[in-house]
């Protein structure tokens, strides 16, 4: 890899590193999801030092070209992400749901015991009124 290249590629990784923890401190992004890009970020640090592992793996894959064994690792690790973020959606969908649930059966709850409290009043205020008369 070319030095320059390199270099390039550890600001870019650098600026990304700051955007993540940009992230962690504005509270746009939980911990254990900045870990993850943080693990990312490392182990793209230790291929950018180390550019020859690349050769290597692709040498033990039986890829031709090590590029296309870094495209394999990039695409590898992107599905992992998309498939973490999808089963954290689908669990905050399934959490609405059941608050969605718990909100309509409180809202009916009270509504019957307004109900309930419109039904008793006119006999109370009866109570009173024959209380009130000697």
């Amino acid at each position: 890899m070319h030095p320059y290249l390199q270099a390039c590629l550890i600001i870019c990784l650098s600026l990304f590193v700051i955007a993540v923890f940009r992230y962690l401190v504005l509270k746009k992004l939980n911990l254990k999801y900045t870990l993850l890009w943080l693990a990312a970020i490392i182990v793209l640090l230790i291929l950018l030092i180390f550019p020859n592992i690349i050769n290597k793996l692709a040498a033990l894959m039986g890829v031709v070209e090590p590029p296309n064994a870094a495209f394999f690792f990039a695409i590898f690790f992107l599905a992992i992400i998309m498939l973490t973020i999808t089963a954290i959606v689908s669990h905050l969908s399934n959490r609405i749901y059941r608050l969605t649930q718990t909100q309509a059966l409180l809202e009916k709850r009270i509504r019957d015991l307004e109900n309930k409290l419109k039904e008793n009043e006119p006999k109370e205020a009866e109570d009173r009124e024959k209380e009130l008369v000697p």
